[in-house]
Formats: structure tokens, sequence, C-alpha cells
């Protein structure tokens, strides 16, 4: 069977990381500087907009900003995503086991942002976890318009979008992993053809032999 599984907020604690790139960067602009480190921690918190801003742009516009030598925070950024086993989910590698221990096709279908693709792929590889794909699909374009065969597919993701999205291809199973805190628990969506779960754990495989 073919698993089509999401990345950010599925497998990998996206948030976290987020926040820790951040607290990182605070870090380094009050040692270099003496500013204050909180204050400037939550000055860049309500500037940055994980949605839209490269990760990479934003923090050398704020090495010139704070007159820091150029590429000190990127080289900061880098550490933390070539270090990132600790932001994958306690789940996450357990669930890939258990799938290829029954003989899946366990697919990488991730959103490739076209101005912070070089962000995601380090994400990737620091995670560990590319190990355990049979492929990766990267793509820049809405998961449910490229050239797949979604009814001969079982897709896990956590964006609520992205899941109506995905339904309206008819997939033979659509399974939404609603994450305690996760960045689209509070939205509330009902599908006639997906599960939901709030573990990976508690995805059951028997429906697949």
């Amino acid at each position: 069977m073919n698993y089509y599984i999401d990345f950010d907020n599925t497998l990998y604690e996206t948030s976290k990381l987020t926040q820790t790139i951040l607290g990182e960067i605070a870090s380094i602009i009050s040692n270099k500087t003496g500013k204050n480190q909180n204050e400037i921690l939550d000055l860049i918190k309500s500037e940055f907009d994980s949605g839209k801003d490269n990760m990479y742009t934003y923090s050398d516009n704020l090495s010139e900003k704070y007159g820091l030598e150029k590429g000190i925070l990127a080289e900061s950024i880098k550490n933390i995503l070539s270090n990132g086993k600790g932001f994958v989910y306690s789940d996450s590698e357990n669930f890939l086991e258990r799938l290829k221990s029954t003989g899946n096709r366990i697919i990488l279908f991730t959103y490739l942002p076209k101005t912070n693709q070089e962000y995601q792929l380090q994400k990737i590889n620091g995670s560990g976890l590319a190990k355990y794909f049979d492929l990766m699909i990267f793509t820049t374009e809405l998961k449910h318009t490229i050239d797949l065969e979604y009814q001969n597919g079982i897709f896990i993701d956590d964006n609520a979008e992205v899941l109506e999205g995905l339904s309206s291809k008819n997939p033979l199973k659509l399974i939404r992993i609603r994450r305690v805190n996760a960045k689209y628990s509070n939205i509330d969506i009902k599908l006639e053809n997906m599960e939901e779960y709030a573990f990976l754990d508690n995805i059951p495989l028997d429906f697949d032999k």
C-alpha cells in the first residue's frame, strides 16, 4: 500500500523548531549588542510570519539591522536544523517502522515553499527520517493538483485546507493527524471520507492487509 505522509506538524514539530530558532537568534543578538534578550525575542516573534517569511532572509535582515557579522545568524539556523531529531514527534519513527514492517510503501509528501526550499530540505535531512521514505515528493503547488493516483493511496496530513483538497480526489483513505496545540489543531473540519487521530500510534494498520 502507498502511504503519502506530510512532514510539518505531522512527523515533525515545526512550531517548536521555529520558537527554538527565534530564541537562539534573540540570544545571539543580545550577546553581541548588549540589548535585552526578552525584548528582542518579543520583537522578532511579532515580526516573523512563518507562512511567508524565509527564515534565512529574515536572519540576514536582522544581522544587518543589529550590525552583526554577515551569516552568523544563518549559521546558527543551519546548526539547529542539522541536529533536528529532537523536533521529531515521539511516535513518528515508531509509526514509520510499523509501516515498513508490514510491507507498505512510504512516500513523503510535503509542500515546499518557493521562497524557502533550502530550509525545508535541511529540516527533512536533519530530522533523521529520510531513511524511512521509499520516495519523497516535493511540491510547490496544492497537494491535490498534481499528477498522482490519489484513489490508490492513503494520505496522512494535519492541514485542514490540504485535507479538504485531497478529499475531493477520492483517495483510498484520508487521515487527519490532529495533535494537541499544533498549528491547525483548532480548526474543525468534517469530511465523509476522513478519519481523525491525535497520534500516529492510534492509526490502525489492519485495514490494508
